[in-house]
């Protein structure tokens, strides 16, 4: 991993705001969810069945400003881009979390600097191949 990568995603790498032009994730959030059925009893509280463990889901998400990255237009662009239908890769340091599809991709423009966008909040949200991951 490059000096100053705090992780990564494919080939998109998320950088220390040391020199220009980095982008980073301030959260990272894992949610995973059992599947479970319930049925119906004629007489007293419902029968809950476990049927697994559905894929998991992680959040990322972070601010954008042009006083670290440039330009905030071609950084959303990239984290776009990441939305391609292909599993991807993700690690923190050293930590591989296992392969990822981007489920969804949300921005809001939220400062300008004249015509040029000038601070963007932005949430990813990944779901699992069901590949192993580290716990």
């Amino acid at each position: 991993m490059a000096s100053g990568a705090l992780g990564s995603f494919g080939d998109f790498v998320f950088s220390a705001h040391e020199r220009g032009g980095a982008v980073n994730f301030d959260a990272l959030s894992r949610t995973r969810n059992s599947r479970l059925v319930t049925h119906a009893t004629v007489e007293g509280a419902p029968i809950v069945e476990f049927l697994g463990v559905d894929a998991e889901t992680i959040r990322l998400s972070g601010v954008i400003s042009s006083e670290i990255t440039g330009d905030v237009d071609s950084a959303i662009d990239s984290l776009r881009a990441l939305q391609d239908g292909k599993p991807k890769p993700l690690t923190r340091g050293s930590r591989y979390y296992g392969m990822y599809f981007v489920r969804s991709f949300v921005y809001s423009e939220d400062a300008w600097s004249g015509s040029e966008l000038a601070v963007a909040s932005w949430t990813m949200e990944l779901i699992s191949t069901r590949e192993a991951t580290n716990g």
